[in-house]
């Protein structure tokens, strides 16, 4: 039986590895043939001032990567701006792995807070970037990329949440998961799938917002459905972010993102 090949993560400072890691980004996200989804010129250039632009290697075979650079505040923050492994090595740990690479190279320069954006409709990278890694939304945007051409956002809104991530202290752990039992839930799917909205009650003190177990399915086999639920959840998630009466507490592994209210009860 044959051992699983050692994954190793180091900046890319050839051309020729620059430029492979553009194929491979290309590979990951079906782009079609024409330009590149990020291509080798703005790479090389990122890598020569001094951002992060780094490789996966399973044995001496190049299968993903991650590039970030500095944002505002200056010297204070990194955005993280794509990051994947070709789909034969999802869901093997790579990309948490891969995150407290990021996290170690931040510290080392100063640097103690990494932001990024996702999809807020896929389940399992809500639950990795909220849930396991703890980082805070802090943004909801719709259609934050524009229309885009590959073979992932094609045809649909490229809303995103965008997360802020705190580096200072011990690494983090994985959040702890909310009772979803006394929680009103006020979006979440029906039995055939449609997405069921409610109005948050003006007394709530704990909501929860549901999304769809695979929106990547359903965009295959459904994709009005999908078209549906992209506008459902940017319904509830876009205020709720920008609320400071709400604060996010994670997200449930059965597909919910929980909220409680920060908001002062009655005689405080």
């Amino acid at each position: 039986m044959s051992s699983s090949p050692t994954i190793t993560f180091r900046e890319l400072v050839d051309v020729h590895e620059i430029d492979e890691l553009s194929a491979v980004f290309d590979k990951i996200w079906a782009t079609s043939p024409g330009p590149a989804h990020f291509g080798t010129a703005m790479l090389i250039a990122l890598h020569h001032g001094g951002h992060y632009v780094v490789g996966v290697f399973a044995e001496d075979s190049l299968i993903g990567g991650c590039v970030g650079f500095f944002v505002e505040p200056f010297g204070e923050v990194l955005h993280s701006h794509i990051a994947g492994v070709l789909p034969e090595f999802a869901g093997q740990g790579i990309g948490r792995t891969l995150k407290f690479h990021q996290r170690d190279w931040c510290l080392k320069r100063g640097v103690h807070t990494i932001r990024w954006t996702f999809d807020p409709l896929v389940a399992r990278n809500a639950y990795f970037n909220i849930q396991r890694l703890g980082a805070e939304p802090s943004e909801y945007t719709p259609n934050f990329y524009g229309s885009m051409t590959d073979g992932i956002n094609s045809g649909d809104a490229t809303d995103r949440m965008l997360v802020s991530w705190n580096l200072n202290g011990s690494a983090p752990g994985p959040r702890s998961s909310a009772n979803l039992t006394d929680i009103v839930k006020v979006l979440h799917p029906t039995a055939t799938g449609e997405p069921r909205m409610i109005q948050i009650p003006p007394d709530a003190a704990d909501i929860a917002v549901g999304i769809p177990r695979d929106i990547e399915q359903l965009r295959r086999i459904d994709r009005a459905s999908a078209f549906v639920w992209r506008h459902a959840l940017r319904e509830y998630l876009a205020p709720l972010v920008a609320s400071p009466q709400w604060h996010s507490t994670g997200f449930d592994p059965s597909g919910f993102y929980t909220f409680t209210t920060t908001r002062a009860t009655p005689g405080e």
